[in-house]
């Protein structure tokens, strides 16, 4: 059975980190740290507000469930601040997101100033009766701990998202891109996914290999669309845009698995 409840408000957890050579990238404030902290970071609220010391998670039958990101959305408004030999804040505030979904909102200050905001949105999923990483699942865990607070940000991200979703699904495939083959190692999490910043990182590696200058990433906004198991490969495809670019990544077998739209 599953036990449901709601939060009388947002929760919210804050920590600082010192900028050092693992929190600093080669054009300013590492994209894919960052991102694995908020991502830590998201998780945690969420078992806090379903009052468990650890992000460990299940349905009601006892099987594992996995927080999976739906949208993500990075804008960095300042990206000479963070500094090596700084610091970073991270103040993140959870919220529901239509129907049995969690986002959060992560404010990030250096030198006493804003300098940016991460936008997360997850729902649960599990493997299916197949098992692997191309069919997951959603399912609701065993105790449903429902944020009172929503958050318009975060509503328009999840919105733009399934436009995205759909967009991208209805595209016809040409076969165009770069393939890429993610390393178990490095690119899938404990769960054995391939870890939500690693998209945008092989998207990055895709166009540092076609030419494109490397800078600072002001906005990208991500929309997943599945997953792969280990030993899969990837194909990347950047399209520039007036404002930006898009990048589109697909499976071995064409289907789509991420979009992302960013600017720099």
């Amino acid at each position: 059975m599953i036990r449901a409840g709601r939060l009388p408000e947002p929760r919210e957890i804050d920590e600082t980190h010192a900028l050092g050579m693992a929190e600093m990238g080669f054009a300013g404030l590492s994209e894919p740290w960052l991102m694995r902290r908020a991502g830590d970071l998201h998780w945690r609220l969420i078992a806090r507000a379903m009052g468990q010391s650890e992000a460990l998670f299940t349905c009601a039958r006892g099987e594992p469930l996995y927080a999976a990101f739906c949208a993500t959305r990075l804008t960095i408004e300042r990206p000479g601040l963070p500094r090596l030999g700084g610091a970073l804040s991270m103040s993140g505030r959870l919220h529901r997101v239509g129907r049995g979904r969690y986002g959060s909102v992560i404010e990030l200050f250096a030198a006493g100033a804003p300098v940016g905001r991460v936008e997360l949105v997850t729902a649960f999923v599990g493997r299916g009766p197949e098992g692997g990483n191309r069919t997951l699942v959603r399912r609701a865990p065993r105790v449903l701990a429902v944020p009172a607070g929503a958050d318009p940000a975060l509503d328009a991200l999840a919105r733009d998202a399934a436009r995205g979703a759909r967009a991208f699904r209805a595209a016809p495939d040409d076969g165009a891109g770069r393939w890429f083959l993610p390393c178990p190692a490095l690119d899938f999490n404990a769960a054995g996914l391939l870890y939500f910043p690693s998209f945008a990182a092989l998207a990055d590696r895709a166009a540092f290999e076609a030419g494109h200058r490397a800078g600072p990433v002001r906005r990208r906004a991500v929309c997943h669309l599945g997953n792969v198991e280990p030993g899969e490969r990837l194909r990347v495809t950047r399209a520039r845009r007036r404002q930006g670019w898009l990048d589109a990544i697909r499976g071995e077998d064409g289907r789509p698995l991420a979009l992302l739209r960013g600017t720099d």
